[in-house]
C-alpha cells in the first residue's frame, strides 16, 4: 500500500492487524524521506488520526499516540493535534509535546527574524556601495574615447571600470577586455 501511496490503508493494518506500533512509526519515517516537510507531517497526522480513531478507548493505542506526540513535537502541527486529541486527555500528558511544539515554533520565528535582519544587512551594504559608486559621477564627453577600441562615444551607453577607464558595452563584452592596461596605454599613446 505505501507504493500506491495509500499510506492510510498501510497505517491501518500496521496499527490495528499487526500491532507494531515502531514500524508504523518508521514506515512514516521511511516514506517521508526526502520528501519535504509537509508530506512528513501528513503521514504522522495521519498516524495519529489512526491511533485516535479507535472506538473502544484502548488504552495501548492511545499510549502509543502520547508517545507518538511526545517523542516527535516537531512533526506535528500542535493547533490540530489539540483538536485531534480527546478532551479527557490532561496537560501533563501532553506536557512533552507541548514543549517541544513551543520550541519548535519560537525557533522557527527567532530563525525567520535572524534572516530578515541578515537580508536588511546585506541590502544596507549594497546601498552604500551604490552610494558610494554614484558619488563620482561619471561624465561623458565628445572627446573621450573608448579605452580598448580608442573610437569617440555614439551612444550613452557605456562600461565604467574601477581603474577610471572607460569602454563601449560591445568591447568590454568582447574578448579583449582582459587587455585593458595595454590598450589604456595604446590610445593615449596615440593622443
Amino acid at each position: 500500500y505505501g507504493k500506491l501511496e495509500e499510506h492510510d490503508r498501510a497505517l491501518h493494518i500496521l496499527v490495528h492487524n499487526i500491532q507494531d506500533f515502531e514500524a508504523a512509526k518508521k514506515y512514516c519515517l521511511w516514506n517521508s524521506e526526502g520528501k519535504d516537510d509537509a508530506y512528513r507531517r501528513r503521514l504522522f497526522h495521519l498516524l495519529l488520526s489512526v491511533y485516535l480513531e479507535s472506538a473502544n478507548a484502548n488504552d495501548r493505542l492511545y499510549m502509543a499516540a502520547v508517545d507518538l506526540l511526545n517523542y516527535h513535537p516537531t512533526e506535528f502541527d500542535a493547533v490540530r493535534v489539540l483538536q485531534l486529541v480527546p478532551e479527557t486527555w490532561s496537560m501533563s500528558l501532553l506536557a512533552p509535546f507541548l514543549i517541544g511544539a513551543m520550541r519548535q515554533s519560537i525557533h522557527a520565528d527567532r530563525m525567520t527574524q535572524l534572516t530578515l535582519g541578515l537580508s536588511r544587512s546585506e541590502n544596507m551594504i549594497y546601498k552604500c556601495d551604490k552610494l558610494k559608486l554614484t558619488r563620482n559621477p561619471v561624465r561623458l564627453s565628445d572627446k573621450k574615447t573608448c579605452q580598448i577600441c580608442c573610437k569617440p562615444f555614439s551612444e550613452p551607453a557605456f562600461v565604467h571600470y574601477p581603474n577610471g577607464s572607460l569602454v563601449h558595452t560591445h568591447c568590454a563584452a568582447s574578448r579583449r577586455t582582459n587587455t585593458i592596461l595595454a590598450s589604456v596605454s595604446t590610445c593615449t599613446s596615440q593622443t
